[in-house]
């Protein structure tokens, strides 16, 4: 196990983001499996296309965004631990998390081929609740990613608990009503 965390670090030092994309991408795979298996039971009708879906916007989208944030906030409020600068980090990270949510929904109903209406609706509709949900989460856990864990490896930890999130937004994201769905649902009830 420590000649793969030799290597691991040794990778992620030289590439972070490509380490990231491929850490994060995982946890994705992992967080809507659990998704559609544990909270939707979907069995033998599990939506592989989704998954996919999902492991692309993390790699590609969520990775690489959280990797520079980190990377920037580390910059702008400089690399000191202590309990008050983990605070601002935090909070700088909390102000931007509307964005990086709003990037998942964008990405994800880009891959679906959504029309433009559809995400704007659902943006709408759920981003809110999202990022509430995203603060209650992501507020302390980055707080202690700020407070204790090196600069390199805080995309890694942060997986851990993104695998929960992921669980979380992939089901947000792809169940529901929301935009013209809500619409449909809402002419239905008035017609019963």
């Amino acid at each position: 196990m420590s000649a793969f965390l030799r290597w691991y670090s040794r990778h992620l030092k030289k590439h972070q983001v490509a380490m990231n994309m491929v850490t994060t991408g995982t946890g994705f795979f992992l967080g809507d499996i659990l998704s559609q298996q544990v909270i939707e039971k979907k069995g033998k009708d599990h939506e592989l296309e989704r998954t996919v879906r999902s492991v692309t916007v993390g790699s590609f989208y969520i990775a690489p965004v959280i990797t520079f944030l980190y990377n920037f906030v580390d910059k702008v409020c400089g690399p000191s631990q202590t309990p008050l600068n983990s605070l601002k980090k935090t909070g700088f990270l909390s102000l931007l998390s509307p964005i990086t949510s709003a990037g998942y929904v964008i990405c994800n109903n880009v891959l679906q081929n959504k029309p433009l209406d559809y995400t704007i609706n659902q943006l709408k509709d759920d981003l809110l609740t999202i990022v509430l949900v995203q603060y209650k989460i992501w507020i302390p856990t980055n707080f202690i990613l700020m407070t204790v864990v090196p600069l390199r490896y805080r995309m890694v930890l942060s997986n851990f608990v993104g695998i929960l999130w992921t669980c979380y937004l992939t089901h947000a994201s792809n169940t529901g009503t929301h935009g013209a769905e809500k619409g449909e649902e809402e002419e239905k009830k008035t017609k019963l």
